[in-house]
């Protein structure tokens, strides 16, 4: 009856018209926004404020406050870029102590139109709005289940945090399929000449390269997206498939870019303080038998799926669903899928037991749980197609009035920072003071034994 009632008033008038999808659209985004907003400063309020995300807000009142960022010890993957950038660009326009939240809401705007972009080449644009809907559904349900299942850590907080991945692999991916876009277009002769692919590529080098600078995982993941499609792309009979590129010349296009950037980035380390992390790896394995370093990887991976079984229940029945629709998921994704599970295992043990030593970062694997995401919607699109639009915008209201409901811990969080005396404190409470403080208090970090503590902070204890 709603359905039939807005069709009544407006869908006759709008609903084959340019400005109607537009108007649809931003209408969607707005909602969205409110309820990602109300996401960060709910459920997600403790994780986006630790001492660990707080890195990017603190970097950047330091830059525009006029100390400097060179006593910082940054962590492997200094998120210059797009993290930082888009944090300087909010650092102007919003309250200071709102930066995590703000951040927050903001990338899953353009992480909502990125997808909606891309949708458009395969979808019509009521079915990239519907598709949109049970992405940002999955997310709210799944985001309240962690809540209320206690999850420890909540695992899909990854949606909205800065310098943890995130925003770098949303970069790669949007940046890997736009690639292929123009690739494909190129091969039908859309865009009519050589020159306009090679500005095109000459965009995406700078563009690949800040992501390499800033977040050298993220890039990986990116790259390997691209070459596990280009190489089943390549091998279609049909005329849209991707153009096939001579194996010598792509060959020594990756190896350029990997040798300048690579320059580039050892400049950058001497004269930053960034940690090396193929110097700490190979330090970490060369005192270990290959026997040993098996056992630590399998019990490694042992402790960890033990984790996700004990202390993450939400993460379980998104896998239990994914289990049973995977045969409907598109190809791409089912493809990406199988390739990134074991990827991202190796480099969970390559990272996470043999370099930083991570009890569980469970945020290298965040690009499956946002592949399950995409695959389970694009599911959903297919069988359920004529869920009503007005229903939609009903439901993303009830689930703003539902969350408005949820506790806000700000000022008590706040509170318990500011009145923190001790100059000397532990990393978790370093960076917090920091910031709920907005750099007037500038604590101390040590560790356990009381020497300072040197990793990713800002504090001026540097020689």
């Amino acid at each position: 009856m709603l359905d039939r009632f807005f069709q009544s008033i407006f869908v006759s008038k709008w609903f084959r018209t340019e400005k109607y999808q537009q108007f649809l659209l931003f209408s969607f985004l707005i909602l969205t926004s409110i309820i990602n907003f109300l996401l960060c400063e709910t459920i997600y309020f403790q994780p986006l404020h630790s001492a660990d995300q707080l890195y990017s807000p603190l970097v950047i009142l330091d830059v525009f406050s006029g100390k400097g960022i060179k006593h910082w010890y940054f962590p492997p993957s200094p998120y210059f870029f797009p993290d930082l950038v888009l944090m300087s660009v909010l650092y102007f326009l919003i309250p200071f102590l709102y930066l995590p939240t703000v951040y927050g809401m903001v990338q899953m705007g353009f992480v909502t139109l990125g997808i909606y972009w891309v949708l458009n080449e395969f979808l019509s644009k009521h079915q990239s709005l519907l598709f949109l809907f049970y992405f940002q559904t999955f997310i709210i349900i799944f985001s309240v289940l962690s809540s209320l299942l206690n999850d420890n850590p909540l695992p899909f907080v990854y949606f909205f945090t800065n310098a943890h991945h995130s925003t770098g692999f949303f970069f790669s991916f949007f940046l890997v399929s736009v690639l292929g876009f123009n690739l494909r277009k190129q091969n039908w002769g859309v865009y009519g000449n050589k020159r306009n692919l090679i500005l095109r590529l000459f965009f995406y080098w700078i563009g690949f390269s800040l992501l390499y600078l800033s977040d050298r995982y993220s890039f990986c993941i990116g790259f390997l997206c691209f070459m596990t499609v280009y190489h089943f792309e390549i091998r279609k009979k049909n005329s849209r498939r991707l153009p096939k590129v001579l194996g010598w010349k792509l060959n020594f296009f990756i190896l350029m870019f990997l040798l300048l950037n690579e320059l580039t980035f050892y400049g950058i380390k001497h004269t930053l303080q960034i940690p090396n992390s193929f110097g700490i790896l190979l330090k970490s394995l060369s005192d270990k038998s290959a026997d040993r370093i098996f056992f630590l990887s399998y019990t490694y991976l042992f402790d960890v799926s033990k984790h996700i079984f004990y202390q993450n229940g939400s993460l379980l029945l998104l896998i239990s669903f994914c289990l049973f629709t995977v045969s409907k998921f598109p190809f791409r994704i089912r493809i990406l899928l199988l390739t990134l599970i074991p990827v991202l295992l190796l480099l969970l043990i390559v990272v996470g037991r043999f370099t930083y030593l991570h009890p569980y970062p469970i945020r290298y694997l965040f690009p499956i749980w946002f592949l399950c995401f995409l695959g389970l919607s694009w599911f959903l699109q297919t069988v359920c197609n004529r869920f009503p639009i007005s229903l939609i915008f009903a439901s993303f209201a009830l689930w703003i009035l539902v969350l408005s409901s949820f506790p806000k811990p700000r000022q008590a969080v706040a509170e318990s920072f500011l009145t923190v005396t001790k100059q000397k404190v532990s990393y978790d409470f370093e960076k917090p003071i920091r910031f709920w403080s907005e750099g007037k208090k500038e604590p101390f970090p040590i560790d356990n034994q009381g020497k300072p503590y040197r990793w990713i902070t800002g504090a001026f204890h540097t020689p």
